[in-house]
C-alpha cells in the first residue's frame, strides 16, 4: 500500500542520538500508512550500523547509505537523494540528532493538512535541549509567532525547527539550492508560496543543541553570513511572493550593513561583538 506520509531522516555522525531519533518515529500511531528513508552521508562512527539494525526489523524503512560524503561537494541529501525517493503525499522532517516524543504527532498534523487545503505546512511547538547542560526549555523561536502566518512572516526569521514539520509534497526544488549552507528555511519559502502556515500548540519534539550541530555550533557572524547568502539567493531567484520579495530586500539591505560595519570594527579592533 502506497504510503500518505514519508519521514525523511538525515544523517551523520550522530550515534550518540539516533537510536532516541528513530524509537520516536517507530512510536507513532497513524491510520495510514507511512515509510521512513533514512540518509546517511557517509558517517564514520557507528551511525550506519545503527541505522541497519532498525532497518533489519521494520521493512518500511529504506536506507540511502552514502559511501562518499556527499554535503562536503556541495550536494544536498534531501534534495538529490530523500526527496525524489519520496512516495507519501506528505513529508515529515527529522534530523538524526533530534526527536519526537508525542506519538499522535503525524496523525495531528495530517489530520489537519487533509481538512485544510489552503495551509501548505503545518508546524508545532517544541523543546530545545542543550546537550551539554542537559538544560530543556521551550523553544521560544517558533512559540511567540502567532498561530497562522505566510512567507511574509517567515522573512522575519526561519521560526520553524524542522524536526516539528509536516509539508505537503507538492514542490520542486532548484538546483542553485544545493550552493546554499542551509536548506530548511529556503525550502519553507518554496514550499509555501502563496499558502499559509499552521502552528499546532502541542509540543511534541525536542531541538537538540550539541557543539556539532549544523547550525548551533557555528558564530554569531557565521549565522549573519549565512542568512546574507540564502537571503541574497532569494532575492536573486525571486522565489517570493512580491510583498514577501520587498519586505525580504529591506531585510537583506539592513543586514549588508550590519556586516560591512561589524567587519569594520574588527579590523580596527573596536570591538568582536555583533550590534
Amino acid at each position: 500500500m502506497k504510503p500518505l506520509l514519508t519521514i525523511c531522516c538525515t544523517t551523520y555522525n550522530q550515534e550518540k542520538y539516533l537510536r532516541e531519533t528513530l524509537d520516536g518515529f517507530l512510536i507513532q500511531e497513524t491510520t495510514f500508512p507511512i515509510e521512513i528513508i533514512i540518509h546517511d552521508d557517509a558517517s564514520t562512527d557507528n551511525t550506519v550500523e545503527i541505522i541497519k539494525e532498525y532497518a533489519a526489523k521494520d521493512n518500511r524503512i529504506t536506507t540511502i547509505l552514502q559511501t562518499e560524503n556527499q554535503y562536503s561537494q556541495n550536494i544536498d541529501p534531501w534534495i538529490n537523494f530523500v526527496f525524489p525517493a519520496a512516495k507519501g503525499k506528505y513529508l515529515a522532517l527529522c534530523e538524526g540528532d533530534d526527536y519526537w516524543t508525542d506519538p499522535l504527532k503525524l496523525q495531528k498534523q495530517v489530520d489537519f493538512l487533509e481538512n485544510n487545503l489552503d495551509f501548505e505546512l503545518c508546524f508545532h511547538n517544541s523543546q530545545k535541549l542543550y546537550q551539554q547542560s542537559g538544560k530543556l526549555e521551550l523553544n521560544e523561536a517558533s512559540s511567540q509567532v502567532a498561530e497562522v502566518t505566510t512567507v511574509i512572516d517567515l522573512v522575519d526569521y526561519c521560526f520553524i525547527a524542522t524536526p516539528t514539520v509536516v509539508l505537503r509534497n507538492n514542490f520542486k526544488l532548484p538546483k542553485w539550492i544545493n550552493n546554499l549552507p542551509v536548506t530548511d528555511w529556503p525550502l519553507f519559502f518554496i514550499q509555501v508560496g502563496n499558502g499559509k502556515i499552521m502552528k499546532m500548540s502541542d509540543v511534541m519534539a525536542v531541538y537538540r543543541i550539541h557543539k556539532k550541530g549544523v547550525w548551533s555550533s557555528k558564530t554569531d557572524l557565521e549565522k549573519m553570513q549565512t542568512d546574507h547568502q540564502i537571503l541574497k539567493a532569494l532575492i536573486d531567484y525571486r522565489v517570493l511572493p512580491e510583498i514577501a520579495h520587498q519586505k525580504m530586500n529591506k531585510k537583506f539591505k539592513k543586514l549588508s550593513k550590519k556586516l560591512v560595519k561589524y567587519k569594520l570594527k574588527r579590523f580596527f579592533g573596536l570591538t568582536n561583538k555583533i550590534k
